[in-house]
């Protein structure tokens, strides 16, 4: 299972990256921002390698965006999209990730909760060998943007200036939104490859941890396993297929590209409760769903 690894890496986002604000560098702007007030689409692509995180373009304006992750040499790590909300700095997020994901301890829930209220999360994907990730999400402000590596502490920044540009998203065969609550609602007749649409209409952050399981696996079985994990789980898939996603904020739509097998999968996210720190899955945030 990747379970606990991504898990781990998503929690541990900006903790152990002080300093890093110029890590990386942002790249010169390469022209796609465009000029006009519409325009079909805009890519920018990320690279990640042994050097940092690197940008095809950093002035974009606002508005729809796809993000195109590419693995370089001594690359990979999950690429996250994110911005401070105003009179929150880099310092106040790396205090409060150390508080809220400490090693061994509980967490701090109130700053939990600062997390929740002052970062605002556009989604990631993994960069992936032989493979280019993808994503599309609304850049909805304009200011400063960080793209963190949550596994290799590495960052960069892009700014959205200007006016609102009218840009298409791809077009989605999937859904697995997250309604009030806490709960996923996953599309009854999903495709096992394309673009997914995940929603997020809950109140709190929440990412994608979806696995491939055995065929009649059930959401209780699933859901005792994490209340009393004794040993691997015998429920997932041999071909281990799994996918999983960046942290997504309150109102906010990620479009993702995967492509996994037909199968029955589970869906369960990790993002700690604002209530008391636990993570959502042990407190029933979990689904079981098909791909065809």
């Amino acid at each position: 299972m990747q379970t606990s690894y991504r898990a781990a890496a998503t929690a541990l986002l900006l903790t152990a990256t002080a300093g890093l604000a110029a890590t990386g560098g942002a790249a010169q702007a390469s022209g796609t921002h465009h000029t006009s007030a519409r325009a079909t689409q805009l890519t920018v692509t990320i690279t990640s390698n042994g050097k940092g995180v690197k940008l095809s373009d950093s002035r974009i304006r606002p508005g729809n965006t796809t993000f195109e992750v590419v693995r370089g040499k001594h690359g990979g790590g999950l690429l996250q999209v994110l911005r401070l909300k105003k009179g929150y700095s880099l310092t106040d997020a790396f205090g409060d990730f150390a508080a809220a994901f400490p090693n061994n301890a509980p967490p701090d829930v109130a700053a939990v909760r600062r997390i929740d209220r002052k970062v605002v999360f556009y989604g990631g994907m993994e960069a992936v060998k032989g493979s280019h990730s993808q994503w599309a999400v609304n850049i909805d402000h304009r200011g400063k943007y960080y793209v963190v590596n949550l596994d290799k502490n590495t960052l960069t920044t892009f700014k959205a200036k200007g006016k609102n540009q009218k840009r298409s998203m791809p077009s989605a065969d999937g859904r697995l939104n997250i309604a009030p609550g806490n709960v996923w609602k996953p599309g009854k007749h999903n495709a096992h490859k394309g673009w997914m649409n995940t929603t997020n209409r809950a109140a709190e952050p929440h990412f994608a941890d979806v696995e491939h399981v055995k065929k009649g696996t059930t959401r209780k079985e699933v859901l005792d396993f994490f209340m009393n994990p004794t040993g691997p789980p015998t429920f997932i898939a041999k071909d281990g297929a799994a996918a999983d996603t960046g942290v997504i904020s309150p109102g906010h739509t990620f479009r993702w590209k995967y492509s996994l097998p037909k199968g029955t999968y589970f869906s369960a996210c990790f993002w700690p409760s604002k209530v008391d720190g636990t993570p959502h899955a042990f407190m029933g945030m979990v689904d079981v769903f098909k791909l065809h």
